[in-house]
């Protein structure tokens, strides 16, 4: 354990004690003036984090990102008076062929992290790494290029696909953009594609009406795959099919992962379908990282209450074996209006008198594995 972590073992163990001694309560506490103290040691945190070199090894790196959205403003529209902070201070590292799973319940940040790492969303604050480069502010022409080497597949196939066209010209249309093939090798370049992808090959005329979901999302991870990327994020691609689809969407992913040596972000609330597919998985509550580590880690030792509170909520397929469901009580926090000290101590089975006034530092308890709690599991 680094100096850091000391440090701020010592400082929850101090505020524990005084808690303890008062009664259980924080008697004259000043919520504002500690909500000051925790913001300026992150700003200290972000601008140190800066001077830091890319990490060589990482595909993808994301440091200390915000995506805020303004809800209300001043008369004159200049200063914001209420925010929604929808990705709040999360930070991570994807290798090249790996995957990383994003669980957390709806409404918690996923998918606006996953559009935010793409730059479909401009970030609030923080840092983007891609292939060592930083591309936090590159315009959208910038990102233009960048377009070919990241990609997304998105959650609903119904409404991702435009309707008045054909598979052919929605695929052919980003090879054309982008310049992937000469012009006269664009239909075979398809074609071999929809092959790839389990399409036959009559669907080239056919429009999207005309197919299941199944198929559709075919059709979504193909035209994603279209101009060769290696970073694609899965925004819940199987979340709207049939649980037999689900299975053959996954091996699909899997096996053009293998062939196309692709790097995954999996954003799902399935905890199964994250478990086969990841080799990472990142847990996210309001907006913030709460737990991060290998699948192995995560799912054998979690640290967290509320990740175990989401394991607790996985079907056993054994019958004569009992599990012990933990029930989370309370309704999740708006994000506009999050709790002060830990944002999770409002629906935590363990939560003590500190949890509500200082927030819990996101520390490593063990070799890459990290957790935000006061008191985790051990």
């Amino acid at each position: 354990m680094n100096e850091e972590n000391k440090m701020n073992v010592e400082t929850t163990e101090k505020a524990e004690t005084a808690a303890n001694t008062s009664g259980g309560e924080f008697a004259n506490f000043d919520d504002a003036q500690e909500f000051e103290k925790e913001m300026e040691a992150r700003r200290a945190k972000i601008e140190a984090d800066k001077l830091l070199p890319p990490d060589p090894d990482a595909l993808l790196e994301v440091r200390h990102l915000n995506k805020y959205f303004v809800l209300k403003k001043t008369f004159f529209k200049q200063i914001p008076l209420s925010t929604l902070k929808a990705v709040d201070d999360v930070s991570f590292t994807i290798k090249k062929g790996e995957t990383l799973g994003i669980v957390g319940e709806s409404g918690c940040g996923k998918t606006t992290m996953g559009r935010t790492v793409l730059k479909l969303h401009q970030p609030t604050g923080g840092q983007i790494f891609f292939k060592g480069q930083d591309i936090t502010n590159f315009k959208p022409k910038e990102m233009k290029a960048l377009r070919t080497e990241m990609q997304i597949v998105f959650q609903d196939p119904y409404s991702s696909l435009p309707p008045r066209s054909t598979v052919g010209d929605i695929l052919s249309e980003p090879v054309k953009v982008h310049g992937i093939v000469p012009q006269s090798e664009i239909k075979d370049y398809v074609m071999n594609l929809m092959e790839q992808c389990g399409l036959r090959d009559y669907y080239y005329e056919r429009y999207p009406h005309e197919f299941s979901g199944g198929q559709r999302q075919r059709i979504c991870i193909a035209r994603a795959l279209a101009v060769n990327p290696k970073f694609v994020v899965c925004d819940e691609p199987v979340s709207a099919l049939d649980v037999s689809i689900q299975a053959q969407i996954i091996n699909l992913l899997k096996k053009l992962q293998i062939e196309r040596q692709l790097t995954y972000m999996f954003i799902s609330h399935d905890l199964s379908v994250v478990k086969y597919i990841s080799d990472k998985i990142g847990v996210m509550y309001l907006g913030s990282m709460v737990e991060f580590g290998k699948k192995e880690d995560i799912f054998s030792r979690p640290h967290h209450p509320y990740t175990i509170a989401l394991f607790s909520a996985v079907p056993n397929p054994d019958p004569d074996e009992k599990t012990h469901r933990i029930l989370l009580s309370g309704d999740i926090p708006s994000p506009a209006n999050p709790p002060k000290g830990c944002k999770f101590h409002t629906r935590c089975p363990r939560a003590k008198e500190i949890c509500k006034h200082i927030a819990p530092k996101y520390r490593e308890f063990e070799e890459g594995h990290f957790c935000a709690c006061h008191f985790p599991e051990e």
